[in-house]
């Protein structure tokens, strides 16, 4: 039995856990996305790993941001940075939206439609400002990360999030091979 533990990389990505695996531990990254080196984004982490030992798998989610490398490069630099620290004996999956969690949203369109009563069209968002995507396809409307985006998350879903975010599907192939009870979303 699989008994998660998350760390994240700001507090949206906190409520998005919260509503989907109540009680579960999430603890913040305490990076910004934006500038910080892989190797720093990976020491942080392996800080709050070394806390987490009865938690099994430790599942980081860690934006792209503007990095040049992939998402794929990215999670496969840091879980090879996470283990230069000595940390070699845990479950550890790693997500990378690519650029932000926003777009994973956008992933399954109809969650904005919905949520914000709009009427956007599915396409590619990978790779996009994800944040001001949003803001561009509700505007005038405002959009705040901590009150919207937890509820856009609840509506979107996965098979829709998988088939369209490229990033998404990866994250959730590695959860589905550790058995995570993730998987079992309905």
């Amino acid at each position: 039995m699989s008994n998660p533990g998350f760390i994240v990389d700001g507090q949206m990505e906190r409520l998005i856990i919260n509503h989907f695996c109540p009680d579960r531990p999430v603890k913040l990254l305490n990076c910004n996305g934006k500038d910080v080196s892989l190797e720093a984004a990976a020491k942080h982490a392996a800080s709050l790993i070394r806390l987490m030992k009865r938690n099994y798998p430790v599942i980081l989610i860690f934006d792209r941001e503007k990095r040049e490398e992939t998402s794929e490069q990215i999670a496969e630099k840091l879980h090879e940075e996470i283990q230069k620290l000595g940390i070699n004996d845990v479950e550890l999956i790693i997500g990378v939206p690519d650029k932000m969690i926003e777009n994973w949203i956008l992933a399954d369109i109809n969650s904005v439609n919905l949520y914000f009563k709009v009427n956007a069209n599915q396409k590619n968002f990978e790779g996009t400002g994800g944040k001001s995507q949003i803001k561009q396809i509700i505007n005038p409307k405002n959009y705040s990360e901590t009150q919207d985006g937890p509820e856009l998350a609840k509506l979107c879903d996965i098979t829709t999030v998988s088939k369209n975010s490229k990033s998404f599907r990866s994250f959730f192939d590695k959860l589905s091979k550790m058995r995570c009870v993730l998987t079992n979303i309905e």
